[in-house]
């Protein structure tokens, strides 16, 4: 597992658990999103 931060159309970035199984990628949980560098730290 991993973690993703994905940017979303909004602008805003969403942070995603991510879990390769069989080589492809499978989205676990969305954690949220945020508009700032030091929210998404947080």
């Amino acid at each position: 597992m991993f973690v993703r931060k994905k940017p979303n159309k909004s602008g805003a970035i969403s942070i995603q658990v991510i879990e390769k199984r069989g080589g492809k990628s499978f989205l676990v949980k969305t954690v949220g999103s945020a508009n700032d560098a030091k929210e998404i730290e947080d």
